[in-house]
């Protein structure tokens, strides 16, 4: 592994408050109370303190655990560090090096792996690792210009040609960056090319290295699956998940909980490589939940967090000496992240004090508290009384100040590289999806064969059945191709939903290569969908042998179609979950389905409501279609057609102008 340059992270005072309901809603356990008062209420909300004034630093070349019970913010205080919690306030100070930073600067120095390891199911491991490179290419090798500022807060400035690193509050030559300014916006962008494999069909280096490093040879080639479809382990996800933020080599590694789930050897597994990545100079901080006493001995520097205090910072080998000054003496074979959970920070019957510690210190603790929040209390004051808080204390006025070079700033694509790639990965997890792929193809034949059998002949019917079958036969295309396509991409965009979120706020591309390169893959379905099932039905089902009518009845068709695309990406977007969007989808669907045109004659219905038709895709397409069918149609030498269409009241509209109102509704929703 490269050996990187040494980044040191430190805060003093730091601290994080949410806005939460009033103690009013709390009290109230039905919320009924609450929810008449809170309008006429002042004080809707009140400030809850996560974080309360932290001081510690993170020293380069050494693995941190962060150790603490469920609520105690130390998931809070890694996504505060790594710039991911922007919903609440956070006051303090934050530096790199004695450089004053924010979290979104630190942002543009470190990788970020979630408790939850969110990959594309349909990626093989070995894909999952190049797409990192390719989208977050690691530093070029002649990109050694380094960052020059103060501690005391004072403009810094960058040398050669780099873009500025940290966002505010420091400021570079030549112009400044705001506070709240995006890291995405500041990450500079790769013009060179980076391969994905060599003209002989290899991998990429760095990704033959990583999968190396790693242990994943047995599975590089195995798609990493989800609970549908069975992929590789839990522990070879993670450390792939680890290994996808390993190859942008990254100065600083944050971790969330990333041995959860797994069992013991895994687990040990993915301590000892964290280690390792530690070991080359990098700054690696880990939430962990209830290491083993192997994995305890592997970690270098500890933090214990309680009630959003810290209660221990430091040395992983000095946590039992002061513990035990405290009056909390770890057994000789007992594991001491299970005493600081079992022992210290919360009261166990199984625990009794060593009596020749006790007297050591009777005059301070003549008996421990029994209860959580007296023991926190504790806990904590005799933390900030402590000189390892002291020394602590005088390791963050004194920080390394060792320039930080411009080649440790994270990179990306261009959007161009970005859209590429994101076309040509959609594409392949369209067609690994082939159950998918073959269901919406099914659609449009199934339906067509369907409706086409249902209303077979329909010319050769007595005029009366004509006019039903042929109306029902063109809404029910109308509203089948509409409600298919809304589900179909809301599906879609919903299942992914959880994978964008995460690979956008890691900086692997933009909003609008990923968007782009969603509809270059999705749109072609939608095309073909509708024209297999005009083909299908048109002719069986009789309607006018025509061929520009029949065209006409295609386009209207495909219109629909691309309409009900964009409402399906708009519900998966405003709608978190697939469960969302099907509650949701009948209050959307069925006021567009009754201003159809068929249920209700919109020339007379209820004037307050009728404005709602002209906001339905539906309407303009049954309207087009019954005007495409009915106009100049005769039976028996009756202009039955005509006289239809007079009753039915569709509107002035051409069908031209029908069709384009679809397309102007589903561009508007795009």
């Amino acid at each position: 592994m490269e050996h990187s340059r040494p980044l040191q992270i430190s805060f003093e005072g730091l601290s994080y408050s949410v806005r939460v309901p009033s103690k009013g809603a709390a009290n109230d356990s039905n919320g009924i109370l609450h929810a008449i008062k809170a309008p006429f209420s002042r004080n809707k909300y009140q400030d809850k303190e996560i974080l309360h004034s932290l001081t510690g630093t993170f020293r380069p070349g050494r693995l941190t655990a962060i150790l603490g019970p469920s609520g105690s913010g130390k998931t809070t205080l890694l996504n505060l560090l790594a710039g991911y919690d922007s919903t609440g306030t956070t006051t303090g100070n934050l530096w790199v090096n004695g450089r004053p930073t924010s979290g979104a600067g630190l942002r543009l120095l470190a990788g970020y792996v979630n408790q939850d390891d969110v990959i594309l199911p349909t990626q093989t491991v070995s894909e999952a690792i190049e797409m990192s490179i390719i989208l977050r290419p690691p530093p070029l090798a002649n990109s050694s210009s380094d960052f020059h500022g103060s501690s005391g807060g004072s403009d810094g400035e960058i040398t050669a040609n780099a873009q500025p690193l940290l966002p505010a509050p420091v400021t570079f030559a030549g112009g400044s960056s705001s506070h709240g300014e995006s890291p995405r916006e500041t990450l500079p962008q790769i013009e060179e090319k980076h391969p994905t494999a060599n003209s002989n069909g290899k991998k990429h280096p760095r990704c033959v290295q990583a999968i190396d490093t790693f242990g994943l040879d047995k599975c590089k080639d195995t798609m990493v699956g989800d609970s549908s479809e069975k992929g590789i382990s839990g522990g070879e996800k993670k450390r792939a998940a680890i290994a996808m933020e390993w190859v942008t080599q990254a100065p600083i590694l944050f971790l969330d909980e990333p041995t959860s789930g797994l069992d013991a050897h895994a687990a040990l597994s993915v301590t000892h490589h964290l280690r390792s990545i530690a070991s080359t100079g990098r700054t690696v901080i880990a939430v962990m939940h209830q290491p083993s006493s192997e994995m305890f001995e592997i970690f270098d520097d500890i933090l214990i967090l309680c009630e959003g205090h810290i209660v221990y910072l430091g040395e992983r080998a000095e946590l039992i000496d002061y513990l035990a000054r405290l009056g909390f003496p770890c057994g000789m074979y007992t594991n001491p992240a299970d005493h600081v959970f079992n022992s210290v920070l919360f009261d166990s019957s199984a625990f009794r004090r060593d009596a020749a510690n006790v007297g050591a210190i009777a005059d301070k603790q003549a008996a421990v508290p029994s209860s959580t929040a007296e023991r926190a209390r504790l806990l904590i004051d005799e933390w900030h009384k402590s000189s390892e808080a002291a020394a602590l204390k005088e390791s963050v006025d004194a920080p390394d100040l060792t320039p930080i070079e411009a080649k440790q700033l994270r990179r990306i694509s261009s959007w161009q590289v970005q859209t590429k790639y994101l076309v040509k990965r959609a594409t392949r997890n369209a067609l690994r999806n082939k159950m998918v792929v073959r269901i919406r193809i099914a659609q449009g034949i199934i339906l067509g064969l369907l409706i086409g059998l249902i209303f077979l002949n329909t010319q050769n019917r007595p005029a009366s059945v004509q006019t039903q079958n042929f109306s029902g036969a063109l809404f029910f295309s109308a509203a089948a191709q509409t409600i298919i396509s809304i589900l179909s991409m809301a599906n879609v965009f919903a299942h992914e939903r959880v994978v964008f979120i995460r690979e956008w706020r890691g900086s692997y591309y933009g909003l609008p290569a990923y968007y782009l390169s969603k509809n270059l893959v999705e749109l072609p379905v939608q095309i073909i969908v509708p024209i297999l099932y005009s083909c299908i039905c048109y002719w069986p089902l009789g309607f006018q042998r025509d061929g520009v009518k029949f065209v006409i009845f295609m386009v209207t068709c495909i219109s629909l179609n691309l309409c009900g695309y964009s409402i399906g990406m708009l519900l998966a977007i405003v709608c978190k979950t697939m469960s969302a969007i099907v509650a949701a989808l009948p209050l959307v669907f069925v006021p567009l389905l009754l201003f159809g045109g068929l249920f209700v004659n919109t020339g007379n219905s209820t004037v307050w409501l009728r404005w709602i038709q002209w906001l339905s895709p539906i309407k303009y397409a049954f309207a087009a279609l019954t005007k495409n069918q009915f106009k100049g149609y005769v039976v028996d030498g009756q202009p039955l057609g005509d006289q239809y269409l007079e009753t039915m009241q569709l509107g002035p509209f051409s069908i031209a102008v029908n069709i384009v109102f679809i397309l102007g509704i589903g561009l508007i929703l795009w």
